[in-house]
C-alpha cells in the first residue's frame, strides 16, 4: 500500500508526521547546541548525550522527507509509529530501572517527552487508519 500525503484525506497523517519532525528536530538541536545544559537538567553530568541529539536530527530529516513525499509506502509510516512507541517504552524501562540516576526535573522532562512522543504515535496511527480506510 502506498500513501499520497498530498491528498486531502491524508492531511491528518501529514500534519502528525511534520509535527513529529519539528519536535524531533528542535529536541535534537537543543541537545547538540546546549548539551551541558540538558545534561544538567537531567541530573546526570557524567554522560554525553550528543549522539541522541544527532539521531533526532537525522530522524527529523527523515520525517520531513516523508511529509513531503507524494508516494510513500505505508510500511514506512508504520515503522515511524513503532519507533515512537519504542521510544516511549524505552523511556519507561529506563525510568523503572534507573530513575535514581536522574534529578527530579530530569524524570519530569523524560516523562514529558515520552508523553509528546506517544501523542505523535497516536495521531500518526489515527491518520494512517483514515488514509487506509479511504
Amino acid at each position: 500500500m502506498h500513501i499520497n500525503l498530498r491528498e486531502n484525506h491524508a492531511n491528518k497523517l501529514r500534519r502528525a508526521i511534520l509535527g513529529n519532525a519539528i519536535f524531533s528536530g528542535l529536541s535534537g538541536a537543543l541537545i547538540i547546541l546546549a548539551e551541558p545544559l540538558v545534561v544538567a537538567w537531567l541530573g546526570v553530568p557524567e554522560i554525553s548525550i550528543w549522539p541522541v541529539g544527532a539521531g533526532l536530527l537525522l530522524f527529523s530529516a527523515y520525517l520531513f522527507w516523508m511529509g513531503q513525499s507524494t508516494r510513500l509506502p505505508g510500511a514506512l509510516v508504520k515503522g515511524v509509529i513503532l519507533g515512537d512507541w519504542a521510544w516511549v517504552a524505552g523511556t519507561a524501562v529506563l525510568l523503572l530501572l534507573k530513575a535514581k540516576l536522574f534529578s527530579g526535573f530530569g524524570v519530569f522532562l523524560l516523562l514529558d517527552i515520552a508523553i509528546v512522543v506517544a501523542i505523535f504515535a497516536i495521531l500518526q496511527a489515527q491518520g494512517l487508519k483514515k488514509v487506509t480506510a479511504s
